[in-house]
């Protein structure tokens, strides 16, 4: 991995290791009408019969609370990922998704909230001379932890299922997982 990308994933971690040095008392919860929004350094994995191999990259995402407990987000993931197949060849991947988000909010546990999500968007693959996008259908999950009652934590792995083209890669379906790390931010929504 290069210099200038490990820098790049590394940045949401500093970020996240100087929230939490600051320490509050205050409960956090995701409220009604609240805007979540974020940054997140990425890992993926794709299948094997795709050609590529592990991805690293970054998202960003936004999301607006219906209710506590009901989000709509969207979000847009940058990754990188070399060919198995081809030395020097590499694949830019490009998703935008659209998510429900099933937040769940447990008693007792005010800081720490987990999530379910299930989504659809357009993947994007480009290996430099030609690209092709295709409809992908995600789900996973994961869970947010706040250290301020608006700043938090939060940790996805998604799931999700696309195809090739038969010219950029092969032409049939792949299930690809990513697991990302960043920091969230609530604004608005009561208090």
């Amino acid at each position: 991995m290069s210099h200038v990308r490990c820098r790049t994933l590394l940045a949401p971690l500093v970020l996240i290791l100087a929230i939490a040095a600051s320490r509050t008392d205050a409960l956090a919860r995701d409220t009604e009408k609240s805007w979540e929004f974020g940054a997140s350094a990425m890992v993926s994995r794709y299948a094997a019969a795709s050609t590529l191999g592990d991805g690293y990259g970054f998202g960003v995402r936004g999301g607006y609370h219906l209710k506590a407990i009901h989000e709509l987000e969207g979000s847009l993931d940058r990754t990188s990922a070399d060919s198995d197949e081809v030395k020097g060849l590499s694949y830019d991947i490009t998703k935008l998704n659209v998510d429900y988000v099933r937040v769940f909010l447990v008693k007792g546990h005010e800081k720490m909230t987990p999530f379910a999500s299930f989504g659809v968007g357009a993947t994007n693959v480009d290996n430099g001379t030609e690209s092709n996008t295709a409809t992908s259908y995600r789900t996973g999950g994961g869970f947010k932890y706040f250290f301020k009652p608006r700043v938090g934590l939060r940790f996805d792995v998604k799931i999700y299922r696309w195809h090739g083209d038969n010219h950029v890669l092969p032409g049939q379906p792949f299930f690809s997982m990513d697991a990302t790390l960043g920091a969230t931010f609530l604004v608005g929504g009561a208090k």
